[in-house]
């Protein structure tokens, strides 16, 4: 019998030579494991002729693990990044992987039914001694000084954990508890490798939770993106962790917000365990970043996985969206139009659509007539004439105004969306047009019409209209319909409005004392009033509930009127000077409204006359001082909307021309430095807005006022002011980069008015 070769002899060229070939490349290590596990097997069962004892086996193996050691403690102190280290610890994992599968299969044949040996034989073999030994050397280097030691141990521990079946408990132990240690590591490259090794700790048992409170942790407070990020990757998903995912989505760093969308797609099989509101926040997040990777992410999540979660159907989905009361299930439809052609050539818009509305619905062919306006051919296909688009209008509003509460909110938005697919529509049909402006006017003149449609019908009014003055003209016969049934009933004292329109000559006969205004709960529906009406005290005769109705019924009135002036307002762009018969609205609304001790009214009725001052100069000249004595002594939504209309005034006609040409201009700069210190955050806010934009305009130069907003911004007081910190954050570069004079008007103001320490 020939003499068998001892193999021990060669380990010391062997296995140096197969960590030489691995380094070169990963093609390669299948190859190289092979052999080097024939090398291990030989080790393990050579015997030598003198048949030494049954501890010469163990000997010889121990021999070849010293030999494999030695040859992996040179790479351990390689710094990070290097190409050949790396493929050695992927080496190595793939032979440690290698040699677990060699041991299972040579276990299940020597069992004749695989699922009968003890789990203490199947521990007891050549790969777990191996990797045990391996381990338990990999551990003693865990807590180096070196941080790359220790980041190698990480990574080749994070590697073998995924390779293993069993190994021994007290060596598991020990394990789980370094482990955790390097989760606090100073180096974000070794957390970043614990995190993965920690990954595989993950459990229901008291230590995986604890696991699973670090990485909690971790992913709200590690300040290194990386470290964050493979959390992301490898946190255990379930209820408690997905809301700190879903919290990622604002990472400060693009890659892990698109990761979170990326995880998100993969781990959640139904969208539907977000609640509503996650999936709105989710998607706002996603659809609205500036960094086009995450939207991408975020659109490819919505359109492959969310999608193929509601069977592809796009009313199934916007059924789980909650259209009516979702800001961006606009945004995610037209993300899914762009990103699944397939499917919207699935959409069919036929008469059974039409007579049967949903929200959904109603949402999702405004939404996809508002994507194809540009195509007219499209638009015809899809759209009614106008004259049934009208039936379908005055069909739905009467559900609306016959239904209960809870259906009313649905019908209200889908009458919404017919009247925005309305403003689509081509009016060159003179009998449609007929039959749409009769709607109209029939809906804005009935008592239960929404604030919310108010702006659409008037929008709609305006396209069918030939032109500004026959909308202006039509629109004041329907607010005269409207307030004739109050003419008698109502009897307030009246500015005597002169020819030239000086509201500031009149300002004694407003009645804008502070202590004698009543805050009124004011609603658009008359149930309301019925209902205050019948909880009035019975000891109240019949004629003073019927003066408190009739007070009511005008003051919902007059609301209403104001709102449909202010939205007639908003769409003019003529000069009132070329429009007279606003005038005559002035006269008999607004000025009458400005002076009710309603301050709902006041506020609408300051806002109108603003409006009206932006349509003409000398109008904004006269009734400045007006606009100043409500800012000085009205309550703080007057002032805010007095502080918003003097801004605009300013920045329409020029600060200089308005200080000149008004009688109080020397005050006009002292009263908005005055709202600088106001103590209300949103006349704070404005006030820097509106100061901010003159001086960018370049209407304004006073290094005064520079160096209050300046100080403004360093002022901790001022931290919970968001509108204001953004404001100065986005005016500071803009100002100082747009001229040098700019540069040199905040050098001055930085030298003679601020310390820095």
């Amino acid at each position: 019998m020939p003499v068998q070769e001892n193999p021990i002899v060669t380990l010391s060229t062997i296995i140096p030579q197969i960590f030489q070939d691995c380094q070169k490349s990963t093609s390669n290590h299948r190859t190289n494991a092979i052999t080097l596990r024939k090398v291990q097997m030989k080790c393990s069962s050579y015997r030598s002729s003198n048949n030494e004892s049954s501890n010469n086996q163990l000997d010889n193996e121990q021999a070849f693990n010293t030999e494999f050691i030695r040859n992996l403690n040179k790479i351990l102190p390689v710094k990070k990044g290097q190409t050949n280290s790396e493929r050695v610890i992927k080496f190595v994992a793939s032979f440690v992987a290698f040699s677990c599968e060699k041991d299972k299969e040579l276990l299940n044949n020597q069992n004749d039914n695989t699922t009968d040996y003890e789990d203490d034989d199947y521990e007891d073999t050549l790969s777990s001694r191996f990797a045990e030994c391996l381990i338990q050397h990999l551990l003693k280097g865990i807590e180096a000084k070196d941080k790359n030691v220790r980041l190698r141990v990480c990574h080749l521990i994070a590697h073998l954990i995924g390779c293993l079946g069993s190994i021994d408990d007290d060596l598991y132990e020990r394990l789980k508890v370094e482990l955790t240690k390097r989760l606090l590591d100073k180096e974000a490259g070794v957390r970043v490798k614990a995190v993965l090794a920690c990954s595989k700790l993950q459990g229901d048992d008291d230590h995986g939770k604890y696991v699973i409170e670090k990485f909690i942790g971790m992913l709200r407070n590690d300040p290194s993106a990386e470290v964050r990020r493979a959390v992301i990757y490898n946190i255990e998903y379930n209820e408690e962790t997905l809301a700190y995912i879903l919290q990622r989505a604002r990472d400060v760093d693009p890659i892990n917000r698109r990761g979170v969308f990326m995880k998100i797609a993969e781990e959640i099989n139904d969208f539907r365990v977000l609640s509503i509101e996650d999936r709105e926040k989710l998607l706002s997040w996603g659809l609205t970043d500036r960094d086009s990777h995450v939207k991408k992410a975020c659109v490819r999540m919505l359109s492959t996985s969310w999608i193929q979660h509601a069977n592809d159907n796009l009313l199934e989905l916007l059924e789980r969206l909650d259209v009516v009361g979702s800001n961006i299930a606009q945004e995610a439809l037209i993300s899914i139009f762009n990103a699944r052609p397939d499917i919207v050539q699935m959409l069919n818009f036929d008469d059974i659509f039409w007579e049967n509305l949903t929200a959904e619905g109603s949402f999702l062919v405004r939404v996809f007539c508002e994507y194809n306006k540009e195509d007219e051919g499209k638009l015809d296909e899809i759209l009614p004439e106008v004259t049934r688009l009208a039936f379908y209008i005055q069909k739905y509003n009467n559900f609306m105004n016959q239904a209960s509460d809870e259906e009313q909110v649905n019908l209200a938005f889908i009458v919404g969306q017919l009247f925005l697919l309305a403003k689509l529509l081509d009016y060159g049909d003179e009998v449609g047009r007929r039959k749409m402006c009769s709607l109209l006017r029939e809906m804005l003149m009935s008592s239960n019409i929404l604030e919310s449609h108010i702006e659409s019908i008037v929008e709609i009014e305006k396209k069918i209209s030939i032109n500004e003055r026959d909308f202006t003209r039509s629109m004041i016969e329907i607010i005269t319909d409207i307030r004739e049934g109050i003419e008698d009933d109502e009897a307030p004292s009246r500015l005597t409005y002169q020819d030239d329109y000086d509201l500031s000559a009149n300002m004694s006969r407003l009645s804008i004392n502070i202590s004698s205004m009543k805050m009124s709960v004011l609603s658009t529906d008359l149930k309301q009033t019925e209902r205050r009406v019948s909880n009035s005290s019975t000891s109240m005769d019949d004629s003073n509930i019927l003066q408190e109705d009739n007070e009511m019924k005008v003051i919902l009135v007059n609301l209403k009127c104001l709102h449909i002036i202010r939205c007639m307002l908003e769409k003019n762009s003529e000069s009132l000077r070329d429009n007279p018969s606003m005038y005559g609205l002035m006269n008999e609304i607004i000025i009458p409204n400005i002076q009710s001790h309603e301050p709902v009214l006041r506020e609408l009725g300051i806002h109108c006359l603003g409006l009206c001052c932006i349509l003409d100069q000398p109008l904004a000249v006269e009734n400045y001082n007006l606009f100043m004595h409500c800012l000085r002594h009205g309550h703080p939504e007057l002032q805010i909307k007095s502080l918003m209309v003097m801004s605009d005034i300013l920045i329409a006609y020029g600060y200089s021309t308005i200080v000149s040409s008004t009688r109080q201009g020397n005050e006009i700069m002292g009263l908005l430095q005055e709202c600088l210190k106001n103590e209300n955050e949103q006349v704070h806010a404005i006030a820097v807005v509106g100061i901010s934009k003159l001086m960018l305009s370049k209407m304004l130069r006073d290094k005064y006022v520079l160096k209050e907003l300046v100080l403004l911004y360093f002022d901790s007081d001022t931290a919970s002011n968001l509108r204001l910190r953004q404001c100065l954050s986005y005016f500071f570069p803009v100002f100082c980069h747009s001229s040098f004079e700019n540069q040199t008007l905040m050098q001055e103001v930085l030298q003679k008015h601020t310390m820095i320490c």
